[in-house]
């Protein structure tokens, strides 16, 4: 491994893991101690924020609060860098709030070379939540609601929280966030109803971390594998499907592929049969997956409404 290829995956390495050793730099990156040493006061040189902690397990933390210091990318790096990054446009992500600002400093770090291929790379490549004739537009809706960011944060720091939602509180663990249909989402294990609850972020009035966790990490553990329901729907896929599925899937659900070449594939779910909301939206969707799948066991209730929907197209 070349030197700057070394150090920039060295300043990777120390700012995911926040306090490390000169021995585990030694060990994980093969170098001597004397190497070690030279590259973190290198490292320091570069604008990394390093505090040197005394003491016989003393090491090196970053200070919180910093600016990240320049990182050197290649070519297809930053081109890579910069299409993931167009990609994202009107996607309500959270923390994108000035994509301006960030798009200008993608391209100050590049040579002028490099500014051209990347303007050109913009002109060439449009992405399907683009205005193919205007990408540059964004929608009025770009913008993640704020308390996605707010709940974030927290959760970075506690799982535990307390939710004030639709002028109720709502002790909670949360699971993950997920998008759908333009709307954020959170997973939550609901310590009021002992089950798996989701809860709309942008429905979500107030939230702090709940310092009194209700239940310890290993009861929790074992009430949210007591709280899964068994699947109600078991359905296989051939490979149009799939492709479809790919495209737009609900949310939770994922595939178990049933061939070494993923042309087959099966996802098991349940659905509720008396929200019949969500009865509507998961027929649009097993419609949209097309013929090419093969029901293994569905309610009568989704199957039904099923069959009146195919039967008005």
């Amino acid at each position: 491994m070349k030197r700057t290829e070394r150090l920039n995956t060295m300043m990777r390495y120390m700012n995911n893991r926040q306090f490390f050793t000169i021995s585990e730099l030694m060990r994980e990156f093969s170098i001597s101690r004397s190497t070690a040493i030279r590259d973190v006061h290198d490292i320091e040189a570069l604008g990394m924020p390093l505090v040197a902690e005394v003491g016989r397990d003393g090491g090196y933390s970053i200070m919180t609060n910093q600016l990240l210091p320049a990182v050197q990318f290649t070519n297809n790096e930053l081109k890579a860098l910069f299409i993931a990054f167009l990609g994202t446009a009107n996607q309500q992500l959270p923390y994108l709030q000035n994509r301006k600002s960030l798009s200008e400093k993608l391209l100050a770090i590049a040579s002028t070379g490099q500014q051209d291929e990347l303007v050109e790379l913009k002109r060439l490549l449009h992405f399907e939540n683009t205005n193919p004739n205007n990408p540059d537009l964004l929608e009025l809706n770009d913008f993640a609601t704020p308390m996605l960011n707010t709940l974030l944060e927290l959760a970075l720091k506690s799982r535990y929280l307390i939710f004030d939602y639709q002028k109720r509180m709502r002790r909670v663990y949360l699971l993950n966030f997920f998008r759908h249909n333009t709307n954020w989402y959170a997973a939550t294990f609901d310590f009021l109803h002992k089950e798996q609850w989701t809860f709309r972020v942008d429905h979500i009035e107030a939230v702090h971390i709940d310092h009194q966790a209700p239940m310890p990490k290993q009861q929790l553990t074992a009430q949210l594998k007591a709280s899964r329901p068994n699947p109600n729907v078991i359905i296989k896929l051939g490979s149009r499907a799939i492709n479809k599925f790919k495209q737009m899937h609900q949310p939770m659900v994922s595939l178990h592929f049933l061939d070494a070449f993923q042309q087959t594939a099966r996802f098991s779910d349940f659905i509720d049969v008396h929200d019949t909301e969500k009865l509507a939206s998961y027929t649009e969707w097993l419609l949209f997956l097309g013929d090419d799948l093969e029901v293994v066991k569905i309610p009568d209730e989704l199957q039904n409404v099923i069959r009146k929907k195919a039967a008005k197209w």
